[in-house]
């Protein structure tokens, strides 16, 4: 178990036991005994299990629509960001799935959990909705890391899970870079460009080249939020943004927001993102 303390929020994760890393990134956890201010959640690559055993929090979107938080939901944004408000404590273990491996684990196809906060006994089944009470009732994290991993290895071998073709094609344009286009990653995998159109909408719910665009959003916020660095030129030079103008464009068609609006001394304090762990 690895923790890591902010003023504000408690913030703990662990590595999911092996047979699950190939779906699973982590399990991680945010707890505070009273309301804190909560991050702007941008739109990402991959997909949370949230089980609140505390308040849910309340989202809403950028025109003041509410989405409605269930006890178990799953997160899994790609178009729009979502402010988030804690109207109480917050304590949740949440399960970080892999760019689309939570299809792999439910009975939705991927296009039904994009873009809202969909109740993961819709994806799941019922048996998920136990799980917030459970952890309410668990003396710590690492009880409830056990709890929810139980869960996770026997729905895995319920469902017997198997990575795709497409699993692959995602994760290439994932960590590729954005200096890879399109057209040559689909060459290289053996798929005409039009193969790969069909393959990674139907896995991600994304075109490949918003796919992309998301992801090396995702990997340049990720590093100046965990860095906490307000100047983020380099960063996103470093990430193949042409120049400031381009990092500021692509910022505001993705998010609805600015640099300046992201980069907040609130945002530091609160934010979804994670150190980076060895896959």
């Amino acid at each position: 178990m690895i923790p890591a303390a902010e003023p504000l929020i408690l913030r703990t994760f662990a590595l999911p036991p092996p047979a699950l890393r190939p779906f699973v990134e982590r399990l991680w956890s945010w707890e505070s005994e009273c309301p804190v201010p909560l991050p702007l959640l941008l739109p990402g690559t991959g997909a949370d299990l949230l089980l609140h055993y505390r308040t849910p929090f309340l989202a809403f979107g950028r025109d003041g629509s509410r989405h409605a938080v269930a006890p178990a939901q799953i997160s899994c944004l790609r178009r729009f960001s979502c402010r988030l408000v804690a109207p109480g404590a917050v304590g949740f273990v949440a399960v970080r799935f892999r760019a689309s491996a939570i299809r792999h684990f439910g009975r939705l196809p991927m296009g039904d959990l994009l873009d809202r906060f969909a109740p993961a006994a819709e994806h799941f089944g019922p048996e998920v909705d136990e799980l917030p009470a459970r952890l309410a009732a668990a003396p710590d994290f690492a009880a409830r890391a056990r709890c929810v991993t139980r869960y996770l290895l026997a729905l895995q071998k319920r469902r017997a899970p198997e990575l795709a073709p497409a699993d692959g094609a995602l994760d290439a344009l994932y960590y590729g870079g954005p200096e890879v286009s399109v057209a040559a990653l689909a060459d290289d995998l053996g798929y005409s460009r039009r193969q790969f159109e069909r393959v990674v909408g139907a896995a991600a719910g994304l075109a490949p080249k918003r796919f992309q665009r998301v992801a090396r959003l995702h990997h340049t916020m990720r590093h100046l939020l965990l860095a906490r660095e307000t100047d983020y030129l380099d960063a996103a030079l470093e990430r193949g943004y042409y120049d400031q103008s381009h990092f500021i464009h692509e910022t505001g068609e993705l998010t609805g927001h600015t640099p300046r609006e992201l980069l907040t001394a609130e945002s530091f304090l609160s934010h979804f993102y994670n150190p980076r762990l060895a896959r």
